[in-house]
């Protein structure tokens, strides 16, 4: 043990100073070894209910079949896609469902895991960390999470577990966080590193109960849902193509930001807005008024007008609900090269700019403009100002509450949760969110932290990480009209062009990368969706771009098929990929 402890002090001295310097500072001692287990020194109780070894075991024994592991799958049996709103997609994935399911050893609701390859895994604690040592050495990793709150229980850790030899196994599937809370970012790295993957199954396992375990678990599971959201399929991106096709060359166009000072208030539909009505009529001629989605027909209810109003959705319904308030609406209206072209001829002030990670994205598209519309408001004003003010923006409801304001296109429909994901709210704890909103959080967040922002936030919705809570506030006037031609002198007239694209050479090399490969087993089906992923990602062209949604769902199905049917037939269903048959060649 002793030898072990000393390795593991020269690995961190070498390899991690901070969790070397994190052991070296323990103070105060409130646990020591003794007789194969931890004794807590104030109570003298033992800390596990056997033994170290004992417990250890018990915990290490396959935890795809382990009672005491929580297993949380995305899918029992894959989803047939609707082939009138995906012919492509929906296509390509139900033939390969159809060809899986007649194999004789397809399980409805049963899975084939491989002996030695454990799926996406987080272990929350370690205490002596004898498990994750048993754990390593008997089995290879999809991606491995460990979150030790306590420092001293980490020091125990170092003589019953050997990180040198987990670190040089695992390498960057091994993620280690060490004291304190655990923030969000760590948790993305882990999930979206390897998105499709990761999506399948999720092993989890909780050491000892403690209030930062807790929060790092309602952590996990948050990132663990919202990755994934914002997918999008073949179909989707080409609705946007051909929008932004017709809209192109005819607006001018966000090129440049410009900062002013001068204080902007983000306005968006969350039911909060209806308490916010009066902060705005106050300071309407104190700030630069954004609003986004819909809330614009509240506003206009309530007598107030916006400056700028955005929108950037591609659906058809879009026209439907733009036509009566933008008829009435006399600001500039912002609209995303990808909105519906007939959404553009009802404003009577068009301007247009073009989303982050669209298929034709320019040097100056918009950052920060996704996922919902509210974060092309805030990207927006970031652009412009560092003091911004949120009204509206709660990104989260009350249980059995609507979650938009009234007099708006949500109030003839079902606008109620009745669950939903607990999360700290900016003035109460009855707030819940859900994956989508979560995700817009986090990239409000980053943007915040990224731009060193100051930011207001007047919303009864969910606290955004490094904001301020405001309930009101009187602002001094300022020469409007001045700041708001500042903002408009940054939208020219471009020149774009829309370049020839070839699907098929993309989706031939992403066949060859199957055949190239002798994958036997899950562990080799890992390693090919993995290294196609990380071609997708680096490769941010239009073909790449128009694809890569459906990719994702066409290997994700592939993956949890792959569980579903014996080893020696996964083989046999890879054979049977062929990407070409169900989208065109070039758009």
């Amino acid at each position: 043990m002793q030898k072990l402890f000393e390795k593991n002090i020269q690995f961190f001295y070498h390899s991690i100073p901070e969790y070397y310097n994190l052991i070296k500072n323990i103070k105060t001692r409130n646990y020591k070894i003794s007789q194969d287990n931890i004794i807590d020194i104030k109570t003298n109780q033992k800390i596990y209910l056997n033994s170290i070894e004992q417990d250890s075991l018990e915990i290490a024994f396959q935890p795809t079949h382990n009672n005491l592991w929580n297993k949380k799958f995305f899918a029992i049996n894959p989803d047939y896609f609707d082939e009138e709103k995906f012919p492509h997609t929906g296509k390509a994935i139900n033939n390969l469902i159809d060809n899986a399911k007649k194999y004789d050893s397809y399980g409805s609701k049963s899975f084939y895991f491989d002996t030695n390859f454990l799926p996406s895994t987080a272990i929350f604690g370690l205490l002596a960390g004898k498990h994750l040592d048993l754990l390593v050495k008997k089995y290879d990793f999809h991606s491995l999470f460990v979150y030790e709150p306590n420092p001293e229980f980490f020091g125990i850790s170092l003589y019953f577990v050997d990180y040198s030899y987990i670190f040089n196994k695992l390498q960057n599937r091994f993620f280690l966080w060490v004291n304190g809370k655990i923030d969000y970012y760590a948790l993305e790295k882990f999930f979206y590193e390897r998105i499709v993957t990761s999506s399948f199954l999720t092993l989890t396992y909780e050491t000892y109960s403690n209030p930062l375990i807790e929060d790092a678990k309602i952590k996990f599971e948050q990132i663990r849902l919202a990755k994934f959201r914002g997918w999008g399929t073949y179909e989707d991106e080409m609705k946007g193509v051909n929008n932004h096709i017709q809209n192109i060359n005819k607006y001018p166009t966000f090129t440049k930001a410009k900062k002013l000072n001068v204080p902007i208030c983000v306005i968006a539909n969350g039911k909060s807005l209806e308490k916010s009505i009066d902060f705005i009529k106050n300071n309407i001629d104190s700030m630069i008024l954004v609003s986004v989605g819909t809330s614009i027909q509240p506003l206009l209810n309530a007598g107030i007008e916006s400056d700028f109003h955005i929108e950037q959705e591609r659906i058809d319904l879009l026209p439907e609900i733009l036509k009566e308030p933008l008829s009435k609406y006399n600001g500039y209206f912002l609209g995303a090269s990808v909105v519906n072209p007939k959404v553009f001829s009802y404003a009577k002030k068009p301007l247009m700019f073009v989303r982050e990670g669209f298929t034709f994205e320019i040097e100056n598209a918009l950052i920060g403009s996704s996922p919902l519309v509210g974060n092309s408001g805030f990207a927006f004003a970031a652009m412009y100002s560092n003091e911004i003010y949120l009204c509206g923006m709660d990104l989260g409801f009350r249980l059995n509450e609507r979650k938009h304001s009234k007099n708006s296109f949500y109030d003839n429909r079902n606008d109620i949760e009745i669950s939903g994901i607990k999360i700290k709210g900016n003035f109460s704890d009855d707030i819940y969110t859900d994956s989508l909103f979560l995700t817009s959080k986090i990239k409000i967040e980053n943007l915040i932290k990224a731009m060193n922002l100051k930011v207001y936030n007047l919303s009864d919705g969910v606290y955004i990480n490094n904001t301020i809570p405001l309930k009101d506030k009187s602002l001094p006037k300022i020469n409007k009209e001045k700041y708001i031609q500042e903002i408009v002198s940054t939208f020219i007239n471009l020149k774009l062009s829309v370049p020839s694209i070839n699907l098929h050479s993309t989706l031939k090399k992403i066949e060859k990368s199957f055949k190239i490969t002798d994958i036997n087993n899950i562990k080799d089906l890992t390693g090919v969706i993995d290294f196609i992923e990380d071609v997708l990602k680096s490769a941010n062209t239009p073909d790449i771009i128009i694809i890569k949604g459906s990719i994702y769902h066409y290997l994700l199905h592939l993956y949890i098929l792959a569980h579903k049917i014996e080893r020696n037939k996964i083989k046999d269903l890879i054979k049977k990929i062929k990407l070409t048959d169900f989208f065109p060649e070039s758009i």
